[in-house]
């Protein structure tokens, strides 16, 4: 769906992040690249776009549907005819979302790439209403009127805020699949998760990738995923110790936390790991 309020929303935030950078040149070579990209993807969406109402799921499991719309979170995906492992997280999220199939719900994605996980979601709930989040929200390749894009850098604290603040908070399920970067995703997690609905679940995609990179035993990049491992192992008093009051209250909001191990390896390491963590 094609808003004229969320362009707007779209073009202050493009200049709210460019401005914070401190770059005039950035915010101005930034709002050019705006109309011409929103030009590109309004041509797209009329007579390029796939619709993705063409695609029955009513029968189909959630992993046929990852591979069908070639997104990575099932067993396996497909480029250029080739078969490549998948992350394996089909098995987690039907755990999560099988009771909330047929239910009228909301969904908010970062990272939306090609659309293809967008283009999923959207067919395994067939009444959900889904936006999708990324720094380049024009990249998809489908089109539904139940489907929405949003510009945010998740580099940048002002921008996740001021798109907390634009959206309700009443999200049955909030992912994280964009950048991957521990620091990003804490931002995210802590900026977001105010826009569940009570009962709602924030899920973190690839939650230990910086694992297989330069600096995997950063204090700061291992702090999101040391804190999720120890609420379920420390009592109260150990973990106000270990992280202050202020990060122990905001856990208290926080009624489970599971995290699982997908599939999928890169440089010896398994980088699968998924975090779903539930609102009281």
């Amino acid at each position: 769906m094609i808003s004229l309020r969320d362009q707007i929303f779209n073009y202050k935030n493009i200049i709210i992040f460019s401005l914070h950078k401190k770059s005039l040149f950035t915010a101005i070579r930034r709002s050019l690249n705006f109309f011409y990209k929103l030009i590109i993807f309004i041509f797209k969406r009329f007579f390029i776009n796939k619709n993705i109402q063409n695609f029955s799921s009513t029968s189909k499991q959630l992993n046929e549907i990852f591979v069908y719309f070639g997104t990575n979170k099932g067993s396996h995906l497909f480029i250029d005819n080739v078969k490549h492992q998948g992350h394996g997280y089909d098995i987690f999220y039907e755990k999560y979302f099988k009771v909330n199939r047929d239910k009228k719900i909301n969904i908010l994605e970062f990272g939306i790439h090609n659309g293809d996980s967008l283009a999923a979601l959207h067919c395994y709930f067939p009444n959900s209403n889904i936006i999708g989040v990324d720094r380049n929200p024009f990249s998809s390749n489908y089109k539904s009127k139940r489907i929405r894009n949003l510009y945010c850098d998740v580099s940048s604290i002002r921008n996740l805020e001021n798109l907390s603040s634009y959206l309700n908070n009443d999200y049955d399920y909030i992912i994280d699949d964009a950048s991957h970067d521990p620091i990003h995703q804490k931002l995210t997690f802590f900026s977001m998760f105010k826009n569940l609905r009570s009962g709602g679940i924030f899920i973190i995609e690839e939650f230990n990738a910086f694992q297989a990179e330069s600096g995997k035993d950063d204090a700061e990049k291992n702090f999101l995923r040391n804190l999720l491992l120890d609420t379920s192992k420390y009592s109260e008093k150990d973990l106000k110790a270990k992280y202050g009051l202020e990060i122990f209250n905001f856990f208290e909001n926080v009624q489970n936390i599971e995290i699982n191990k997908g599939a999928y390896s890169h440089r010896g390491v398994n980088i699968s790991e998924i975090a779903f963590i539930k609102k009281k």
